[in-house]
C-alpha cells in the first residue's frame, strides 16, 4: 500500500488523512488541526524529519475513528507539517487494521494491541 489518502475522524471532526505504512509511528497532525481540535499538550520534544531537519513536536491524544474502528491515539503535533493528518502503521495496528497485500487496501482484523 505505502501511501494512500483516507477520510478519518478526530474528536468528531472529519479530515482527509495520509495513510503511510512506511511511517513507523502513530499519528501526526499540523498545528492548525491541533488548534481546531483543541488538543491539550501533554509533552514536548524534537523529531528529525526525513530531510534531516530537527522540528519541535508537541504530544497530545485524541479519539481517532477509521471506518467502524474507534480508539484513543497518541498524537504528535508539528506546527509546520505540510498536510493535515498523517497516520502511521502503529495507529493502524492499534485500531485493528492491516494492509491487504493483494489489494493494497486496509482490512479490519480486530484490535491487535491497545
Amino acid at each position: 500500500m505505502g501511501l494512500a489518502f483516507k477520510e478519518v475522524e478526530f474528536n468528531g471532526r472529519r479530515y482527509r488523512a495520509l495513510i503511510d505504512t512506511g511511517y513507523n509511528g502513530r499519528v501526526l497532525v499540523s498545528g492548525r488541526v491541533a488548534k481546531e481540535l483543541g488538543l491539550k499538550v501533554i509533552g514536548e520534544g524534537e523529531r528529525t524529519t526525513v530531510d534531516g531537519r530537527r522540528v519541535k513536536v508537541k504530544a497530545s491524544y485524541g479519539k481517532l475513528r477509521i471506518d467502524d474502528a474507534e480508539g484513543y491515539a497518541l498524537i504528535e503535533v508539528i506546527d509546520e507539517l505540510p498536510l493535515d493528518v498523517l497516520i502511521g502503521v502503529i495507529a493502524l495496528e492499534e485500531l485493528g487494521f492491516v494492509v491487504d497485500p493483494t489489494t493494497g487496501r486496509l482490512r479490519r482484523v480486530g484490535p491487535i494491541a491497545f
